[in-house]
């Protein structure tokens, strides 16, 4: 039976892995009783987030998938972010996978001495336009910069940028911190401040600051594994985005 969530420690079991720490950290950021972002769970198996339009889905134990993929279609969102294997088992048409990849051993890095801790939310989005893509979709400003600012301001998000010539050359962000996980949203670097090492100097001086123990991250198929592999990140999962 799919429950709405009422006490936040209901979720914390969930919080170990990266899909249950995106669900966890919007819960710790927003609280249980706002309109836009409600969570549910079904008993101790699965976990669901809806957020405006998107729901995160995250199955810790084999779960009823059937009475949840009835429930997700009448939540009235439009979007759908799970594992690939949970995917699979719902009959619903994906229209982008990836691979996760996490990192549980993280060496201790020093902050450089030019990096920026949460550099304006307003200069983070100006460079994610610079280095758009089909693979880098961005978002609109309005939602992105209301929920980064809210999470940086409630300890569940964190970036780090280093600015070149007074603007922002590169950054990192994590966007959900919770309980001993952490995932990266984006590493972006401006074009003419690629292949110089950057993106690796602001991914480390993020790692530096997160308290968490294990740090994921959700990237592109076919993008970016060699420079994570070089970070000590290592295959684990594949997530798939569905429409509802």
């Amino acid at each position: 039976m799919i429950l709405k969530t009422e006490h936040l420690p209901s979720l914390e079991p969930f919080g170990k892995t990266a899909l249950g720490c995106r669900i966890l950290a919007a819960a710790e950021a927003y609280g249980l009783s706002e309109p836009f972002a409600q969570f549910w769970t079904q008993g101790e198996s699965a976990a669901v987030c809806k957020l405006d339009d998107t729901v995160i889905l995250e199955i810790r134990r084999a779960a009823d998938l059937e009475e949840l993929a009835s429930f997700l279609r009448m939540s009235g969102a439009s979007r759908l972010l799970c594992s690939w294997e949970t995917a699979g088992k719902m009959s619903l048409p994906a229209v982008r996978r990836g691979a996760v990849m996490t990192l549980s051993n993280i060496k201790k890095y020093t902050l450089p001495a030019d990096a920026q801790i949460n550099p304006g939310v307003r200069d983070i989005y100006s460079l994610l336009c610079r280095c758009e893509s089909p693979s880098f979709p961005v978002p609109e400003f309005e939602p992105f910069y209301l929920d980064l600012s809210h999470r940086i301001r409630h300890g569940t998000a964190l970036a780090v940028g280093i600015r070149k010539e007074g603007a922002l050359a590169v950054c990192a962000v994590c966007a959900a911190m919770a309980g001993p996980h952490a995932v990266i949203s984006a590493v972006a670097v401006a074009p003419e401040f690629r292949r110089m090492g950057l993106g690796r100097t602001v991914t480390e001086a993020l790692l530096s600051r997160l308290p968490q123990k294990k740090v994921s991250v959700f990237r592109a198929e076919d993008e970016n594994e060699a420079f994570y592999r070089s970070l000590d990140f290592l295959p684990g999962g594949t997530f798939a985005e569905l429409m509802l």
